[in-house]
């Protein structure tokens, strides 16, 4: 022992005399990346990057091969939409936290519904549309952060969707930009500046939409085989209206109508312009071209118009992926020759996931249906017609099985509010679609013991702004009025389990399997960049990717 102690000692000595005034040699420090790209695909599901994964040769075939691949990652709320999604990935907070409940909610000072993205007091720049800011979220992102650490960084978010651009990018965001259906333009708002910059008005004096005008989009792919092994027939019951259902698909409209740039974004042309529109605005904001680190977050919106249009076991959902992983392909290299290789840190991750047609659940035997949302309107009016005979204007608000309702009413007719929601809670369990009923109430109180649901619904509660009844869909369910098509929202594995994929040269190529979920995402970020962001909601820094 003795010895050994002795040699330790000479080692430390001989140590000192050779580091500069006898003081131990510091570790090298780590190359800090010049951009960190956060890319969201809007309604990717997990089992994509499996499902095609012998099909990619381009963006999603690097990310497999040479990432770090997180296969149990699931949101932990339950309002699984765009905007709850895009607001927790960079940012670490639920819903419960940020204030972002849905993509739009009823306002009760206004009496009217408002979006997760509006703002009265901002305009449009660069063209038509709404003028929308991060306003309504509250908090700061990963960016925000990084800006207060380092203010020499920038961070852009760029979107189809405003709401998919501005929510990651957060308040302090040098820039979103976003495309509108008015003009068929990518647009600003004076939240971030008072006139559009250069590089957006060149782009937009191009048109470069109205290049797809009389196009169509079919097959990537000649092997038809291929689309029915990986994806089934290409007509199938449920899609869209039971209209233009099977390849090609001629873009309806023409530029410059509105018809035409609406229809445009349930294409794939959709992402190759978003493509465009982001190295567009990282070459003119200078993004990743110096050492301070900058945030690049772009949102791809595509993959969900077609998905609610087509369903995600579509060929056209099918084709989408296999074009999308070329444009990711070209995002990648063009990143890489801008920036330099290994000083890139990317992720990439999904909004949410998507229910599988109704049709073809029930082609496989899966007890699946379609509920228009009048259904509950219906049963819950009945019941408090009954119940309260001479009661008026009892419901402010209904969205789908969801109700806001109007407490000053209440008041003045001398209801209590627990009796009302118990008549609604009855009504609504009674069409039989509905599995679970959650009252603020409830959800500020303790946890049951038998609903894994209900911390998932905790995780998307924020009392100001939720409705006053909160209903879980029974499993399958899908609520909406269309006769065909799919969407998301619930609290299923289907809406939550998405994909998240490391890569950079601090990250470990491989498969993951631990449970973590998008609100890691910014914890995990700070950790790789040695910065001190609070954990918030996140469970855990994804440490076992870290080389």
């Amino acid at each position: 022992m003795v010895t050994q102690h002795l040699r330790r000692l000479l080692a430390l000595a001989a140590l000192l005399a050779l580091a500069p005034g006898g003081r131990l040699p510091a570790e090298p420090a780590p190359i800090r990346p010049r951009l960190v790209l956060v890319l969201t695909i809007d309604q990717m599901r997990f089992d994509y990057l499996t499902r095609f994964g012998p099909l990619f040769k381009g963006g999603f075939r690097r990310l497999l091969d040479r990432g770090a691949v997180f296969t149990n990652a699931r949101y932990a709320h339950a309002c699984t939409e765009t905007g709850p999604g895009h607001a927790t990935i960079l940012s670490g907070r639920h819903p419960s936290h940020s204030g972002v409940i849905a993509n739009a909610w009823y306002d009760a000072l206004l009496g009217q519904r408002i979006n997760v993205v509006d703002d009265p007091v901002v305009s449009t720049v660069g063209g038509s549309g709404r003028g929308a800011s991060p306003a309504n979220f509250i908090g700061f992102t990963f960016g925000d952060f990084l800006k207060l650490r380092s203010p020499a960084s920038r961070v852009v978010g760029v979107s189809l969707k405003d709401r998919g651009a501005i929510l990651p990018a957060g308040p302090r965001a040098d820039g979103a930009y976003w495309y509108e259906t008015e003009g068929g333009r990518f647009v600003t708002s004076t939240y971030y500046r008072p006139t559009p910059p250069a590089w957006l008005e060149a782009w937009n004096q191009r048109h470069p939409v109205d290049a797809y005008g009389g196009g169509t989009w079919n097959r990537l792919l000649s092997d038809e085989g291929l689309y029915r092994q990986f994806a089934g027939e290409d007509d199938v019951k449920g899609e869209w209206n039971g209209k233009d259902t099977v390849f090609p698909h001629r873009i309806r409209g023409t530029p410059p109508s509105r018809e035409f740039y609406d229809d445009f974004r349930r294409t794939p042309f959709a992402d190759e312009v978003t493509l465009e529109v982001s190295l567009a605005a990282m070459a003119g904001h200078e993004l990743g071209v110096r050492e301070a680190t900058d945030v690049l977050a772009i949102s791809f919106s595509a993959t969900d118009i077609i998905g609610h249009t087509y369903g995600p076991d579509s060929q056209e959902l099918m084709d989408q992926m296999l074009r999308l992983d070329l444009t990711l392909q070209r995002l990648l290299d063009a990143v890489e020759a801008r920036v330099g290789p290994d000083r890139t840190l990317l992720v990439l991750t999904a909004d949410h996931g998507v229910l599988p047609l109704v049709e073809v659940l029930q082609a496989r035997g899966v007890d699946a249906r379609r509920v228009p949302p009048g259904v509950f309107e219906k049963a819950v009016s009945e019941a408090l017609a009954a119940r309260f005979p001479k009661a008026k204007g009892l419901v402010a608000s209904a969205d789908g099985p969801d109700f806001y309702l109007d407490l000053a009413a209440l008041g003045r007719q001398g209801l209590r509010r627990e009796e009302v929601e118990a008549t609604i809670e009855k009504a609504l369990l009674g069409t039989g679609a509905i599995a679970a009923v959650y009252t603020h109430a409830r959800l500020l109180g303790e946890v049951p013991p038998d609903d894994p649901f209900f911390p998932l619904f905790q995780n998307a509660f924020f009392e100001p702004r939720s409705p006053h009844i909160l209903s879980r869909v029974k499993e399958h369910v899908y609520v909406g009025d269309r006769t065909g098509g799919t969407g998301h929202g619930t609290a299923y594995d289907y809406d939550r389990h998405v994909p998240l994929v490391f890569l950079g040269a601090a990250i470990k190529p491989g498969s993951y399997p631990e449970p973590c979920g998008p609100e890691d995402i910014a914890f995990t970020l700070a950790r790789l960049l040695w910065l001190d962001y609070p954990k918030l909601d996140a469970t855990r820094a994804l440490t076992e990717m870290m080389r």
